[in-house]
């Protein structure tokens, strides 16, 4: 029988391990060992675990070193030759176990995924994961129409598994290097970390029967929800820097970035890309060293991967689950629906909802929707995703030729939600023909068209000086791999380069 290594990385989570380790603790057998790796927490965690959960093995750093070099310092210290790295807000199911350890059999099996769900049974975006590519940009998705999920009883192939809820094979993950700490303290190490493996030949796979409920969905105090958008952008863009196979394609990502930066300086938080491509900026060496000593692919295997997990029912295909269009009178509201602000747009939507009697619709991802109605957080969803095939719209035109014909009472925009995209949201208000509000400090008031044209026409002229910045950075980028290739001559490296876990062990002693 194989034993497993539970690793949990925390960081002011008293109370989430307080709900949640019981359950890890019921579903271990003998032999197995649950290991939490506390970033330097100041909530009394230490001391909790000290005396309520003296069987747990327990690591102590002396700061928060982030997500990625917490779980790489727990792998380190297993004991076990399958560790299974979960969040401190996780619950699995008592017999998750046995499921993931019967793919462990196949040598090639580097990770094994378990099916993630939000305690309301809405699907985690980590189900049946696939890649996409835009732009020469690689992101990766998952299943979110939850009829489809369930009816997927058997294990598959996938190219993710989320970085906690899952099973690895220890050794391929030291192998590895482990995250790798250039995405230090959260975001995209396990996109690194998976494609890395798949390059490798190696196997990612769903486990359907291995259920975990994954709290997450947790509101971030409003003065990180800046800081998260930051780092979500900057370590996308670094993920796809450090793989992009060729020259020609890291320019073809710094493109699509330039295109979006101008594109989204009408959105009225400039501040957010900025500080991202800086955070970018910042890495230069550390994305220049890993190109040289972890060369990426090849243009060829980089695109027999993209082929081999593309899902084109899940980007092509209407899933079943998507809401119906409004075909009553209802009033808009005009604003991303940003997982960080739900508390804020669950207030304005209430407020739009006191002010005209009538129900609230608002514009999101297919993903999305079913929550959305789910918690009450909006009466209707018109589902957006500009080239995808699986939404009520995907392009601009379409959208805006259906709002002037629907029912629509009023726009509302909300200016206090913290996203990149509200400016297009704002344009698409002043492009309607009905009347255009503004909710700002629970208040109601008309929004002027005019201010909001003069508005562009000033955004404009910002988008030529940003696009200037953009190209000087894009050359910036660029250069990581001029100099990476030269090095790679000069001074080639024997063999892949274990760094990310260099950090690590720096921590532990």
């Amino acid at each position: 029988m194989r034993h497993v290594s539970v690793v949990i990385a925390n960081w002011n989570g008293k109370h989430l391990l307080e709900r949640f380790l019981p359950s890890v603790l019921a579903a271990l057998r003998e032999g197995d060992e649950v290991i939490v790796v506390d970033n330097g927490s100041r909530d009394g965690s230490v001391t909790f675990l000290c005396e309520h959960f003296p069987s747990v093995r327990l690591v102590c750093l002396p700061k928060n070193y982030g997500f990625s070099v917490a779980n790489n310092l727990g792998v380190l210290v297993a004991r076990n030759d399958i560790v299974v790295l979960l969040n401190n807000d996780m619950q699995p199911q008592a017999d998750f176990l046995a499921p993931l350890l019967e793919h462990f059999d196949d040598p090639r099996v580097f990770a094994v995924g378990c099916k993630l769900l939000h305690p309301d049974g809405g699907c985690v975006d980590a189900n049946r994961t696939r890649i996409v590519l835009l732009q020469g940009m690689v992101f990766f998705t998952g299943e979110w129409d939850a009829e489809r999920l369930n009816r997927c009883q058997t294990p598959e192939e996938q190219a993710l598994v989320q970085g906690g809820g899952a099973a690895f094979d220890r050794r391929k993950f030291l192998a590895l290097g482990g995250f790798d700490p250039i995405f230090s303290p959260a975001h995209a190490e396990d996109f690194d970390l998976c494609l890395r493996a798949l390059l490798r030949g190696w196997r990612i796979v769903y486990e359907p029967r291995s259920l975990v409920w994954h709290l997450g969905r947790q509101t971030t105090r409003r003065g990180r929800a800046e800081q998260f958008l930051r780092l979500t952008f900057a370590h996308y863009w670094l993920f796809n820097f450090l793989h992009a196979p060729s020259l020609l394609w890291l320019a073809w990502q710094c493109g699509a970035v330039v295109k979006q930066v101008v594109g989204e300086v009408a959105s009225g938080e400039p501040a957010i890309f900025r500080r991202a491509m800086a955070t970018v900026l910042r890495k230069w060496w550390k994305v220049t060293r890993r190109r040289w000593q972890c060369p990426p692919a090849s243009v060829e295997q980089f695109v027999a991967l993209l082929q081999r997990f593309y899902h084109r029912e899940l980007l092509e295909t209407l899933p079943s689950s998507l809401p119906p269009l409004p075909d009553k009178e209802f009033v808009l509201l005009l604003t991303p629906i940003v997982d960080e602000e739900r508390t804020l747009i669950r207030r304005a939507v209430q407020a739009v909802r006191a002010r005209w009697q009538l129900p609230v619709a608002v514009i999101a991802r297919p993903q999305q929707a079913d929550a959305l109605t789910r918690e009450g957080i909006a009466d209707a969803v018109i589902t957006f995703w500009a080239g995808a095939g699986n939404s009520h719209f995907n392009d601009y035109r379409a959208l805006l030729q259906w709002l002037q014909r629907a029912p629509c009472r009023a726009a509302v925009f909300v200016p206090q939600v913290r996203s990149v995209s509200k400016g297009r949201f704002l344009v698409l208000g002043g492009l309607l023909s009905c009347p255009l509000w503004e909710w700002r400090g629970n208040a109601f008031r008309p929004f002027p068209r005019r201010l909001l044209w003069g508005k562009l026409v000033l955004q404009g002229a910002m988008a030529t000086v940003w696009l200037f910045w953009g190209l000087l950075w894009a050359g910036a980028m660029l250069a990581t791999e001029v100099v990476a290739a030269i090095l790679r001559r000069v001074a080639p490296v024997a063999s892949p380069s274990k760094a990310p876990l260099a950090k690590s062990r720096l921590a532990l002693k």
